[in-house]
């Protein structure tokens, strides 16, 4: 009996440190929004110094780990794709608001469902359906009742970031599948970070894009790769290990709800009624797929 209250109780303390490491995760992951409109240099150059702080930051701990290294095939579809995802989702939240760029992105499960159901055959069920079909309510509301003074190129990226993220979830699933559930996580988001940033040199060359700034606010952007990309994601994989991914898939949205309410608040950019209610409906349609016991 002592025995069974001594494991429950140890079993609940490592939950609580479990919920406790994902909430600080998605609190550093929120800061993004805050650091690109504080900053304020060419979106591809951000994407380029925060990717490449990041990949630095976590390449110690690939070799700490033991896990073996992903399918290299795989991993240079995934640096591809990654690049997309932070490209389109920098310049997103640089040329519209905050809000509209990351909760465009949290639509990402959406696409990777329906992708999942074109390529891989897989069955779609009646909640996912649901899901699917509140998601696309919210990025009409945001798409057609928004407010763009800089034009379309924000919100266009914002959804792109989304579909992008959607082929990633997909293709980070097959490389934990080819290495049977064992593939290096550090190893994956350290060459992802580092080949985003090889990726993002002839793209800003051939686009004609500035790659340096004044030197606080390349400072800004390395300390971004580290704070809010670096840190946060060995937090994630240690929280991962006390909590249900399902649980940990909704502990995370707290980032899209936090990420515009920090740009309010310190940048004084306020999201339109669209955005407000588009992006609540979005929010619904990741709370019911995260939910979905057809995906656990």
């Amino acid at each position: 009996m002592g025995q069974t209250a001594h494991a429950a109780t140890t079993s609940s303390r490592s939950r609580a440190v479990g919920v406790a490491l994902l909430v600080a995760t998605s609190i550093l992951w929120s800061l993004s929004g805050v650091f690109v409109k504080s900053v304020n240099i060419d979106s591809i150059a951000f994407a380029f110094w925060r990717s490449l702080a990041a990949g630095v930051a976590i390449l110690p701990l690939v070799w700490l780990s033991r896990q073996p290294w992903p399918n290299l095939r795989w991993m240079l579809l995934s640096v591809v794709v990654y690049a997309a995802v932070v490209s389109l989702l920098i310049t997103a939240m640089t040329d519209a608001t905050a809000a509209v760029g990351i909760l465009l992105q949290y639509t990402g499960p959406v696409f990777c469902a329906l992708f999942a159901w074109v390529f891989q055959r897989r069955r779609i069920g009646g909640r996912t359906w649901l899901a699917i079909a509140i998601a696309s309510a919210g990025i009409l509301i945001m798409m057609l009742g928004g407010q763009f003074p800089r034009g379309w190129v924000g919100p266009v990226c914002g959804l792109l970031s989304g579909v992008a993220f959607g082929a990633l979830i997909l293709i980070l699933e097959k490389l934990n599948r080819l290495a049977n559930g064992q593939a290096n996580p550090f190893a994956i988001v350290a060459l992802n970070n580092l080949g985003c940033a090889i990726l993002l040199i002839p793209l800003m060359a051939l686009l004609a894009r500035p790659i340096l700034a004044m030197p606080w606010q390349i400072g800004m952007v390395l300390a971004c790769g580290v704070v809010q990309l670096g840190i946060p994601y060995v937090l994630f994989q240690l929280g991962l290990r006390r909590v249900p991914a399902v649980d940990a898939s909704l502990l995370i949205l707290l980032e899209p709800v936090l990420n515009p309410l920090w740009v309010w608040l310190a940048i004084g950019e306020r999201p339109d009624t669209a955005t407000f209610v588009g992006g609540a409906a979005i929010l619904i349609a990741m709370s019911l797929e995260a939910t979905n016991p057809d995906t656990r």
